[in-house]
C-alpha cells in the first residue's frame, strides 16, 4: 500500500495545504485540536473534497483536480471510523453491516458478520437506525463496516477514546495482527500520544493545517521543545527479561534481555527461565567513557550512542546496546565528556535502580515508558500485554 497526497483546502479561517507519502506503515496523526488531523482522513476517506491537488492510493486515484477526478467514498478500498460520519444514517446497523458484508469480495474477507457483531456486542443495537445511536455506538458500527470491508488502509479518527477502554483492550490485538500478519496499515489521528502510541511510534506532528514534523518519536523528539509539545516529563526505559539464577549470599539475581546481561535485586521466588519485566527510569542512568573498577556500581553496559536529543534543561542519549537505552544528562556533561553519535558508551545502571514491573502499584502523569524494542507506552496498565 502506497497513499501519495498533496492537496490544498480552504474553509473559513482554516486553511490545509498538506503533502505527504505513507507506505506500508502505520503511522499517528498527532495534533491539537483544529490542526487538520480529522479534516486529512476526510480527504482520504472521500467525506471531503480538496479545492487542488491529487490524491493516490495504490497507484489508483482518488482525486485529481486537474483532471477533474474524484471517486466516491464506497468506491474507496479505504475503511474510515471518523469522529462526523453520517453513512447510511437512516439504515438499521443490521442492514448496513450486511450490505457491507454482501459487496465484499469473498477472497478479501478478514471477518464474518457474527464475530464482529459478537465482539463490538452490537447485538442488542441490531435494529436500531444508526442515527439513533449514541456516539460510542455509532463509533463501534462504523468499526465494523470498515473491517468488514476489508480495506488497503484503515482510518481511524480517536476512536479508542470514544468506544471506551473495554472495547479498546479487546480490539487492540486484533489491530495489531491486521498490521503485521496481513499488512493492513492504519493511520490515527489523536491529540493524545498515549492512545497514538499503542498502535506506532511513527509520527506526523500537524499544527494549523501543516505538517510540523514527521518521523518516529525520537526523531521528532530531536526538534527543540518537541518532548514538551508532546507532553513527556519523564522517560522509564521498560526491558523484558529472562530470569537465569539468583545468589542470596550476595543479595541479587542474574538476568538477560536482548542478550545483554542485568544484575537485579535479588528475587529468589522468580523462576529459572521465566520472563518478566524490569524499568530503570532514565535520569537513574549514568554514563562513561570506560568500563571502571573498583565501584559498586554493578551493571555497566557498553553499547553506541545512536542519537542526542535536546529535551528542555537536559539531554537525552539514545544507547543501543543490544536493547535500546535511554539516559538523561545534563547538557553540560555531554559537553565535557565531548559525547557524539557513533561514540561508543558504559551505562552504568545501580541494581537498586531497577525495578520489577509486576511490583509497581501506580505511576507519575507525564511519564512515557520507552521499551527497548524501540517500541512506547503511556498505559502503565498494558505494559504486561504488550511486551
Amino acid at each position: 500500500m502506497l497513499l501519495e497526497m498533496n492537496v490544498k483546502l480552504r474553509r473559513g479561517h482554516f486553511n490545509l495545504n498538506t503533502q505527504l507519502s505513507i507506505n506500508d506503515t502505520t503511522t499517528g496523526l498527532l495534533g491539537k485540536s483544529g490542526a487538520g488531523k480529522s479534516t486529512i482522513l476526510g480527504l482520504v476517506a472521500g467525506t471531503l473534497q480538496p479545492q487542488s491537488g491529487y490524491i493516490v492510493l495504490d497507484g489508483k486515484i482518488l482525486f485529481d483536480g486537474q483532471k477533474g477526478i474524484f471517486v466516491p467514498r464506497e468506491q474507496r478500498s479505504v475503511g474510515a471510523v471518523l469522529q462526523y460520519d453520517n453513512t447510511n444514517s437512516h439504515e438499521t446497523v443490521l442492514a448496513n453491516l450486511t450490505d457491507t458484508f454482501n459487496r465484499t469480495l469473498k477472497a478479501r474477507r478478514l471477518f464474518n458478520l457474527e464475530y464482529l457483531i459478537g465482539l463490538l456486542e452490537l447485538g442488542a443495537i441490531l435494529n436500531y437506525r444508526i442515527e439513533l445511536l449514541s456516539t460510542g455506538e455509532r463509533q463501534r458500527v462504523a468499526l465494523a463496516r470498515s473491517l468488514l470491508k476489508a480495506p488497503k488502509l484503515l482510518l481511524l479518527d480517536e476512536t479508542f477514546a470514544a468506544i471506551g477502554n473495554e472495547f479498546r483492550i479487546q480490539l487492540l490485538p486484533i489491530l495489531k495482527r491486521l498490521q503485521f500478519e496481513m499488512g493492513l496499515p492504519v493511520m490515527y489521528a489523536s491529540q493524545s500520544l498515549g492512545e497514538i502510541l499503542e498502535l506506532t511510534d511513527l509520527l506526523i506532528v500537524l499544527e494549523q493545517g501543516k505538517i510540523q514534523h514527521r518521523g518516529t518519536l525520537l526523531e521528532v523528539a530531536r526538534h527543540k521543545n518537541m518532548l514538551r509539545y508532546l507532553g513527556i516529563r519523564q522517560i522509564d526505559n521498560v526491558l523484558p527479561v529472562t530470569m537465569r539464577s539468583h545468589d542470596i549470599s550476595a543479595g541479587y539475581s542474574l538476568a538477560d534481555s536482548f542478550g545483554t546481561p542485568l544484575v537485579l535485586p535479588l528475587r529468589p521466588h522468580l523462576t529459572i527461565g521465566s520472563q518478566t519485566q524490569v524499568s530503570i527510569c532514565s535520569d537513574d542512568i549514568a554514563l562513561s567513557r570506560h568500563y571502571l573498577n573498583g565501584i559498586s556500581i554493578q551493571n555497566q553496559i557498553k553499547g553506541r550512542i545512536c542519537a542526542l536529543i535536546p529535551n528542555g534543561e537536559s539531554l537525552i542519549v539514545q544507547v543501543d546496546c543490544g536493547a535500546t537505552l535511554l539516559a538523561d544528562i545534563t547538557p553540560g556533561a555531554c559537553r565535557d565528556m565531548e559525547l557524539k553519535e557513533g561514540d561508543d558508551i558504559h551505562c552504568l545502571i545501580k541494581t537498586r535502580a531497577i525495578n520489577f514491573i509486576a511490583e509497581r502499584d501506580a505511576i507519575p502523569a507525564n511519564r512515557i515508558f520507552h521499551r527497548g524494542d524501540g517500541h512506547y507506552s503511556l498505559d502503565y496498565s498494558q505494559l504486561h500485554s504488550t511486551i
